[in-house]
């Protein structure tokens, strides 16, 4: 007898579970659903409601999160970031979009040290989608926002050291940390290495027009003018045909 209600019991919990699920699901998928139709009030409560029926869900505090941000209340996107990080610390972008908040919010300081811990715990993403060159561009610009160039180049530096020669799906983006660390190096008046540096890019399978205009601005520093007036000349030409 004893056997068959532990037996009755344990379907009953699975029936309950399931139908959790099943709701805690509806609710999502409505949520995602009313934000995409920038109903971003709607999906509030209904995000409300969901933290109602699972306060432990870490879905949809990131979804309310965003919904706030959405909203421009983005102390409130923040504190729900914060949950989010408490319950499932490796949750995919969390961090970032924790930093970008704290940034806006003015912290930037605070924001460049949060992304530089999860660009070094996790070089490849809590995603798995491998080394982020706009990442590392991000925390040196967070640094940059701070006035504290010292660590902008030093996280750029670090970034080329250990993680440049890593990037295999991403490639398209490997250009954006030499831009960046060129336009420090300008700033310093470091002119010839700036140079040197922006070069790589513009030789780069992966060069953007971006990268032209700081290798015309390294040029002109340098004082090689009739070399600038060529490559002006050729990003006018053959990038922008002719605008």
């Amino acid at each position: 007898m004893k056997s068959i209600l532990i037996f009755l019991f344990s379907i009953i919990a699975v029936q309950v579970y399931s139908q959790d699920f099943d709701d805690r699901q509806s609710l999502l998928d409505k949520i995602i659903d009313l934000s995409d139709a920038g109903e971003y009030e709607r999906a509030l409560n209904v995000c409300n409601t969901l933290i109602g029926l699972d306060s432990t869900y870490d879905r949809v505090y990131f979804e309310r999160a965003m919904v706030y941000l959405n909203l421009g209340e983005d102390p409130q996107a923040l504190r729900d970031f914060e949950k989010l990080i408490s319950i499932s610390p490796n949750y995919p972008g969390a961090r970032a979009w924790y930093s970008r908040t704290l940034s806006d919010l003015g912290s930037k300081t605070e924001a460049a040290m949060v992304l530089l811990e999860e660009l070094r715990s996790q070089p490849d993403n809590p995603a798995g989608m491998g080394v982020s060159p706009y990442g590392w561009v991000d925390c040196a610009r967070y640094f940059l926002n701070a006035g504290d160039t010292v660590l902008a180049q030093s996280v750029l530096e670090e970034y080329f050291n250990k993680y440049e020669s890593q990037i295999t799906y991403r490639k398209s983006d490997i250009t954006a940390p030499i831009r960046t660390y060129t336009q420090i190096l300008l700033a310093q008046g470091r002119n010839e290495l700036a140079l040197s540096q922006i070069q790589r890019a513009v030789e780069s399978e992966s060069v953007v027009p971006a990268d032209y205009v700081v290798h015309i601005e390294a040029l002109i520093a340098n004082n090689e003018l009739d070399q600038a007036r060529i490559e002006i000349d050729k990003y006018v030409t053959d990038i922008h045909k002719g605008y």
